[in-house]
C-alpha cells in the first residue's frame, strides 16, 4: 500500500507543473516614484547586451516591479520610462548568481531628454541576501591561484569553508562534507552516493566535474533562508555555465607543469632534507566557443578540455631512504611464488612484481549548450556535458611496498543533461521549469585476481602483495533523475513563490570486500616459519567474504535500489517599506523508498526476542519533513551603508546513500564472512578462486555481518540561526556574521552485538582509577558477528563568527581579509562510507554504542584568509593588462585522537580513547616487554617504556594537562598551517574590427613561502578531518606496549604538499 501511495506521489509531481531546487538565475527589482508618489504602469526593459536578451515588466499598484529569471552576470542596460515622465537609464549593470538587484529610482516630468545613470557592475551592498551567501564571477575565478582547477580552490576563500588542499574536500561551517550541494545550472552534480571527499561526481577518479573555464558565476551559500534552496545541512554551491552571445567568442588554452616546478627539497621534521621530486609531469589543453546561431534569437556554446597528470613514486623496490627492506621484500616474494606452486598453496603460479609506476589522472571534460530567445517572454536552454576520467592509486610510500597488482584503478563516466524553460507569463506571474537526467558509471580494479597478503615490520615498513582488499569486487552505476519547477507571482509589494523539486534516484553498488581471500603475518619470520611449518597459527588474522550463490545466483552479486525525494514550498518576500524586506516560507520534502533489503529470518528472529525492534527487510518510512524558515534584511538608513539580515530556519538534506546501501549489501543472507585469528585450520592460499577451501575448513567459524536501519530513521536536519551586519566605514566594506547550527537528525551507529557486562576496567584490573564499562559479546547473537544499526540523534551543534573586510581602490588593487572562529561538537562525525567503520572510528571512552559529546571531526577552530590583487592596464589604448594576485590561508589542522591499538574493553574493536595517566598511574599499569621483528630480542623493557611514557606525556602539549583524564575525542588538533598562493597573468589585446583578441600568459605558484625558503610552508599530513593515532599498544593479556618510536612528534609533513609547486599557461581569447 504505502509503494503505491509513493508511486502516486510521484506520478502527481509529474504532471502538476510547480518545481525549483537551487536558483540558476537573478534578478532585479525596486520601486519606481515621481515626487514621492508611485508611477503606476511604468515599462522596465532589461537588455543582456552581449546577447540581445530582452526582458520586460510594468510596475504595479505600489509603484513596483520585479523581473525574475534573468542570465547572471552582465553587462545589462536597464530602462525606465513613463509617458510624461524623463526615462532613467542604468549602464553596465551586473547581477550575482542567487540575488535581485535593487534598482528603485525616481522619475522627473516633463522627459525633453534622455538622462542616464551609470551603475557600477559590482552589486555591493546593494544586493537582496538574507543569509551568509557569496557570489564569484568569471573573472575572478580565473584569477586564482589554482593547479587542480578545482571548486575548492575557488570556495576556499568564503570565510565560512575550510578546506582540505589534498583532497578537496569542504567543510561549511564545521559541518560534514557529505552533506553539501553542489549543481551546475541546476543539475546535481554533487556525489549524492557519498564515495568522494570532494562531494563531486568524478572525484574518486580524481577529477572535476566540469571545466572552470567553463563557469560564469558561482554562488556559495551557507544559510540562505530562500525556501527553493534545499538539499543540504552543510552548505551549497551553484554554478552557471557561460552561454553563447551576437558575437563570436572562445578561448584556447594550455598549462601545465614538470619537475622543474616542484621543490626539489624541503627541511623536515629531523632537520635532514626530503628526498628530490623527479618525473612530475602535469598538462591541462582546450577550447571553448560560443556564439550566435540566430542573432538576438538562438545561441551556442561548446567546451573540450583534456587533463593529464603523472606524479612520481617516491619509495619504490630498492628507494633509497625508505623504511621497507627490499631485499628482505624480495625474499618474501619468492618465497610467496615458490609456495603458490606446492600443492598446499593452490597449485597456482603467481607473476606478481612489485609496483614501479607512477601515480597518475587523465581526464577529458566537454559540453554544448543551446540558448533560445523563444520571444520576449520564453527563454529555453538545454545543457549536455560529460566527463571520462582515470586515476591510478595505491602505490605506497616510505613505509609500504606493494606488487603491481595491489594497485587499483577508478574510472569514472559522468553524462548530465538538463533542459530548462523562462517563462513570462503575465505582468504579475512568471514561472521556470527545469527537467535533468545525471548518469554516472564508477569502478574500481585491480590487475589480475589475486589474495590479499600483508607482512607487518619488513624493516621498518610494511609489504603487501596481491589486490587491495577493497578493489576486488567494486563499482557503482548511478542515475538521477530531477523535475523541477518554481511559479512566481507578483502582488503589490509582495513576491509569492510557490514551486518543487524532485529527485529520483536509481543505484547498483557490487562491493564485496576480502573476495579473493586476506592474510596477514605480524612479522617475515612469522611468514618464513609458516612456509616451513604450516602452521596456520602463524597467520595473524585471515579474512574472507564469498556470496551464497544459492541465493545471490552469481559470486559477484550486487544490490540494486530506488529512491526518491519530493520537495514542495511556498514562499512569500514581503517589502514591508523601502528598506525593510521579511521573507517567509515552508519547505517539505518526502524521502521516497522503492524497495526494501532482503529479508534474514533467522536475524529477524533472534532481534524480536532480544527485545530490538530491527528487521534487515524493515523499509523506511516517507515521512514529510518540515523545514519553516523566515529571513529578514534591514537597510538601516536606506542608504546601502548599514545592512542587518538574518534569520532562523530549519535546513533538510540528503544523506550519502551508501550509507543505505549498506543495509542492502549486508542482510546476512547474500554473503558468509570469515574472520579468524591465529586459527591453526587456515591456510595460505595463493590461487584466488580456492579461498573456499579455507571456507570448508572453518565453516563453523562462519559469520554474518548484519547492517540494519531504525525503522523511524529520517534524513538529514538541521536549525540554522544567522545574523549578519553588512557595513561601510573608514572606506571599506565589512561584514561581520555569526552562525548557529543544531542537529536535529543526524546520524550515528549502534554495534548490538555487545552489551555491558555491568563492570569498569578499574573492577577488573589493578587499575583502580579506570572507570570506562566493559562489554562483551551477546550470547545469544550466535553467528552475527556484529549488527551495526543506523540511527538518528538530535545531539551536536556548530556556532560560526566571523569577520570580513573588503577594499577596492581606483587604481586597480583589491584587497580582503577575514578571521572566523568555529565550534563543532557531535557524538559521531560519520567520515566514512562503511557502517562498520563509522561506528570503530567513532572513538570512545565509554562505549560507542552511547558515545559522548566532544568535538567533531570537522572542528578546524581558527580560519584567517587575507587575498590582494592588483591589475594594470596600460599599452596601447590600454589592451595590455597586468595582473598580480597573492592570497594566504591559514587555519587550525585537523583534529586527531589518540586511541589504544588493541581492545581494552571488549567491545570488539581497536576505537578506545587513552586514559592519560600520572606518573604514579604508569608505576601501576601492567607493561610487557617491546620485542624486536624477529619476536626474539628485546626492544624496550618494562622500565624503558614506563620511563619513556612518562616523558613523552610530559612533554607533549595537551597531555601534559590533562594527566589523570580521558583523551577526549579530537580533542586537540594538528599545529595551525599557513600557506600563501600567487598568481601572476599578462595579456596582451589587440583589436580587430569591433573585437578585441588577446593573448595571455600566466603563471601559478602554490606554497610560495617554500620557493622563498625551505623551513616554510609545510604542510602537516592527514587523512581529512580525522587523524588517528594509537601511540600505547593493549595487548590481549592485559599489559600494555609504549613503542618508543611513539615518542615522535604527533604531526608529520605532508610530502608533496610541503613544496612549492607552480604551473606556466598560455591563453588565447578572442
Amino acid at each position: 500500500m504505502q509503494k503505491r501511495l509513493q508511486l502516486l506521489i510521484a506520478m502527481l509531481v509529474l504532471v502538476v507543473s510547480v518545481a525549483m531546487a537551487q536558483v540558476t538565475t537573478s534578478g532585479i527589482s525596486g520601486k519606481v516614484t515621481s515626487q514621492g508618489e508611485e508611477v503606476i504602469g511604468a515599462t522596465v526593459t532589461a537588455t543582456h547586451q552581449p546577447s540581445g536578451t530582452v526582458y520586460r515588466a510594468v510596475t504595479n499598484m505600489d509603484g513596483r516591479f520585479s523581473i525574475q529569471g534573468m542570465r547572471p552576470g552582465g553587462p545589462y542596460k536597464v530602462e525606465v520610462s513613463y509617458i510624461g515622465y524623463q526615462s532613467k537609464t542604468f549602464k553596465d549593470v551586473s547581477l550575482n548568481l542567487g540575488e535581485s538587484q535593487n534598482l528603485s529610482c525616481s522619475l522627473q516630468e516633463d522627459a525633453r531628454e534622455l538622462q542616464e545613470v551609470v551603475v557600477s557592475g559590482k552589486a555591493g551592498l546593494n544586493g537582496t541576501k538574507t543569509g551568509a551567501a557569496q557570489s564569484i564571477n568569471a573573472q575572478q575565478i580565473a584569477e586564482m591561484p589554482s593547479i587542480s582547477h578545482s571548486i575548492a580552490d575557488i570556495a576556499r576563500m568564503n570565510a565560512q569553508v575550510s578546506t582540505n588542499g589534498q583532497s578537496g574536500a569542504m567543510s561549511f561551517a564545521g559541518t560534514n562534507n557529505r552533506y553539501n550541494s553542489f549543481q551546475i545550472d541546476g543539475v546535481m552534480n554533487n556525489d549524492v552516493f557519498g564515495l568522494t571527499q570532494n562531494g563531486s561526481n568524478g572525484g574518486q577518479a580524481g577529477s572535476q566535474p566540469v571545466s572552470m573555464e567553463t563557469i560564469e558565476q558561482i554562488q556559495i551559500n551557507v544559510a540562505p533562508f530562500d525556501v527553493r534552496q534545499g538539499g543540504f545541512t552543510g552548505g551549497a554551491i551553484n554554478a552557471v555555465t557561460k552561454s553563447g552571445t551576437n558575437v563570436f567568442h572562445g578561448s584556447a588554452y594550455f598549462d601545465g607543469n614538470n619537475e622543474s616546478l616542484v621543490g626539489r627539497h624541503y627541511k623536515m621534521q629531523d632537520g635532514t632534507m626530503s628526498n628530490p621530486y623527479d618525473k612530475e609531469k602535469e598538462t591541462r589543453f582546450g577550447f571553448t566557443l560560443g556564439g550566435p546561431i540566430i542573432k538576438n534569437k538562438l545561441f551556442f556554446f561548446a567546451n573540450y578540455e583534456n587533463t593529464n597528470k603523472s606524479y612520481p613514486t617516491q619509495y619504490s623496490f630498492g628507494s633509497e631512504g625508505a623504511k621497507f627492506d627490499s631485499d628482505l621484500a624480495q625474499q618474501i616474494l619468492d618465497a610467496y611464488k615458490a609456495w603458490g606452486k606446492t600443492d598446499d598453496g593452490g597449485n597456482y603460479e603467481y607473476n606478481g612484481t612489485w609496483a614501479n609506476k607512477d601515480k597518475s589522472i587523465k581526464s577529458q571534460k566537454g559540453g554544448l549548450k543551446l540558448d533560445w530567445n523563444i520571444n520576449d517572454f520564453n527563454k529555453f536552454s538545454i545543457r549536455w556535458s560529460y566527463v571520462d576520467a582515470k586515476q591510478l592509486l595505491g602505490l605506497g610510500g616510505m613505509a609500504s611496498l606493494n606488487t603491481a597488482d595491489h594497485l587499483y584503478e577508478f574510472a569514472s563516466k559522468t553524462h548530465s543533461f538538463a533542459a530548462e524553460l523562462q517563462s513570462r507569463l503575465s505582468p504579475n506571474t512568471s514561472n521556470e521549469a527545469r527537467l535533468s537526467y545525471v548518469r554516472v558509471r564508477d569502478s574500481r580494479s585491480s590487475g589480475a585476481a589475486a589474495p590479499s597478503v600483508t607482512i607487518y615490520n619488513v624493516g621498518n615498513g610494511t609489504v603487501n602483495i596481491g589486490n587491495e582488499y577493497s578493489s576486488m569486487a567494486n563499482s557503482l552505476d548511478q542515475d538521477i533523475f530531477t523535475f523541477e519547477d518554481n511559479f512566481t507571482w507578483y502582488r503589490g509589494n509582495h513576491t509569492f513563490t510557490f514551486g518543487t523539486h524532485n529527485e529520483f534516484y536509481k543505484f547498483e553498488n557490487l562491493f564485496i570486500q576480502n573476495l579473493y581471500g586476506c592474510y596477514y603475518f605480524d612479522s617475515p619470520a612469522d611468514f618464513f616459519n609458516y612456509i616451513d611449518t604450516k602452521n596456520g597459527k602463524l597467520i595473524k588474522n585471515f579474512y574472507y567474504t564469498t556470496a551464497n550463490k544459492d541465493v545471490t545466483g552469481s559470486s559477484l552479486w550486487a544490490p540494486s535500489f530506488g529512491a526518491g525525494q519530493l520537495g514542495f514550498y511556498v514562499q512569500d518576500k514581503w517589502d514591508a517599506t523601502n528598506n525593510f524586506q521579511l521573507t517567509y516560507g515552508l519547505r517539505m520534502e518526502i524521502p521516497l523508498f522503492f524497495d526494501t533489503p532482503t529479508e534474514n529470518k533467522e536475524f529477524n528472529d533472534w532481534a524480536a526476542a532480544a527485545g530490538y525492534d530491527y528487521r534487515t527487510n524493515q523499509k523506511l518510512s516517507s515521512t514529510p519533513m518540515w523545514s519553516p524558515r523566515v529571513g529578514f534584511r534591514w537597510d538601516i538608513k536606506n542608504d546601502h551603508k548599514y545592512i542587518l539580515r538574518g534569520g532562523i530556519g530549519m535546513f533538510t538534506g540528503r544523506i550519502p546513500f551508501v550509507w543505505l546501501s549498506n543495509s542492502f549489501t549486508n542482510t546476512g543472507v547474500q554473503f558468509s564472512s570469515y574472520s579468524v585469528k591465529n586459527n591453526a585450520n587456515v591456510s595460505l592460499i595463493v590461487d584466488p578462486n580456492k579461498q573456499d577451501k579455507n571456507a570448508e575448513l572453518l565453516k563453523a567459524s562462519g559469520s554474518q555481518l548484519v547492517n540494519v536501519f531504525d525503522k523511524n530513521f529520517k534524513f538529514a536536519q538541521n536549525l540554522r540561526i544567522n545574523l549578519g551586519f553588512d557595513f561601510q566605514a573608514l572606506g571599506i566594506d565589512w561584514t561581520a556574521e555569526a552562525i548557529f547550527s543544531k542537529n536535529l537528525n543526524d546520524i550515528y551507529y549502534q554495534n548490538i552485538a555487545y552489551e555491558p557486562t555491568g563492570q569498569t576496567l578499574g573492577q577488573v584490573s589493578d587499575m583502580p582509577w579506570e572507570s570506562r564499562p566493559m562489554y562483551h559479546k551477546v550470547a545469544s547473537a550466535g553467528k552475527f558477528s556484529n549488527i551495526y544499526a543506523m540511527r538518528n540523534t538530535d545531539k551536536g551543534y556548530s556556532y560560526n563568527l566571523s569577520l570580513s573586510a573588503t577594499k577596492h581602490f581606483d587604481f586597480g588593487l583589491d584587497l580582503n581579509a577575514s578571521y572566523t572562529f568555529t565550534k563543532a561538537k557531535a557524538i559521531s562525525s560519520s567520515i566514512s562510507s562503511v557502517a562498520q567503520s563509522n561506528w570503530r572510528n567513532n572513538h570512545s571512552y565509554r562505549f560507542s554504542n552511547d558515545p559522548e559529546m566532544a568535538n567533531s571531526a570537522f572542528n578546524v577552530p581558527h580560519l584567517v584568509k587575507v587575498s590582494a590583487f592588483y591589475h594594470l592596464n596600460w599599452g596601447p589604448s590600454k589592451l595590455f593588462t597586468t595582473t598580480v594576485g597573492l592570497i594566504y590561508q591559514g587555519q587550525s589542522g585537523a583534529p586527531y585522537s589518540l586511541y589504544y591499538n588493541g581492545d581494552v574493553n571488549g567491545d570488539g574493536a581497536s576505537n578506545d580513547l587513552i586514559f592519560i595517566p600520572t606518573d604514579a598511574q604508569i608505576d601501576k599499569m601492567p607493561f610487557s616487554n617491546v620485542m624486536k621483528a624477529d619476536n626474539k630480542t628485546v626492544k624496550y623493557t618494562v622500565d624503558e617504556q614506563r620511563a619513556n611514557l612518562k616523558k613523552w606525556l610530559a612533554n607533549t602539549p595537551y597531555l601534559k594537562d590533562h594527566r589523570g583524564e580521558y583523551y577526549e575525542r579530537y580533542a586537540d588538533n594538528l599545529p595551525f598551517e599557513g600557506h600563501f598562493d600567487f598568481h601572476f597573468g599578462q595579456k596582451f589585446g589587440i583589436k580587430v574590427g569591433k573585437q578585441i583578441h588577446a593573448l595571455e600568459v600566466t603563471m601559478d605558484i602554490l606554497n610560495v613561502a617554500n620557493l622563498l625558503n625551505n623551513k616554510w610552508g609545510h604542510t602537516y599530513g592527514s587523512s581529512y578531518n580525522s587523524e588517528f593515532v594509537s601511540p600505547i599498544t593493549y595487548k590481549d593479556n592485559g599489559t600494555y606496549q609504549f613503542d618508543n618510536d611513539s615518542t615522535k612528534p604527533i604531526k608529520y609533513y605532508s610530502d608533496y604538499y610541503s613544496r612549492w609547486r607552480g604551473q606556466v599557461g598560455v591563453k588565447y581569447t578572442f
